[in-house]
């Protein structure tokens, strides 16, 4: 069951001992069942700043601070999978250190098993409705393609 869902979600567009330029955020979806807590980190791609899965452990940290917490869903079991809405693709992120959220490790999810967690959530509907969410429209991608081109220069 969903227990909180966050639109735009701030995080420091911070990485590499760097402060990039521009605004940085994700969706965020937070589900649980039982003891059990699903962290679902959805990187729109529609800023100017580092990704969700280049920034993952500050990500992970304040969305436990800012969310999971107040929420006292802090203690329980959380599993978190990022998915990027212009790749169509889902990981798992598994932390070597939990506690800390540090040393991420990602793993390809497939969009069956991704599908089959959300139901297992009660969210059976969730990952088509994020598709249609991100679904490109023809004539303004086109229109957008056009405006590079002509904006691009020769090799």
């Amino acid at each position: 069951m969903k227990v909180v869902s966050r639109h735009r979600f701030p995080y420091p567009n911070f990485w590499g001992g760097y402060l990039w330029e521009g605004h940085a955020w994700c969706n965020v979806d937070v589900y649980r069942l039982g003891v059990h807590v699903l962290v679902v980190l959805r990187d729109q791609n529609d800023h100017d700043g580092i990704s969700v899965n280049n920034a993952i452990e500050t990500v992970a940290r304040k969305v436990r601070e800012e969310i999971l917490a107040p929420e006292g869903l802090e203690g329980l079991e959380v599993y978190w999978v990022e998915w990027s809405r212009v790749d169509k693709i889902a990981t798992t992120v598994h932390f070597r250190d939990p506690e800390k959220l540090e040393r991420p490790r990602w793993l390809y999810l497939s969009p069956e098993g991704f599908q089959k967690i959300l139901e297992d959530f009660e969210a059976p509907d969730q990952l088509e409705a994020w598709i249609r969410e991100g679904a490109l429209e023809l004539e303004g991608w086109e229109e957008n393609t056009q405006i590079y081109r002509s904006h691009r220069k020769p090799n």
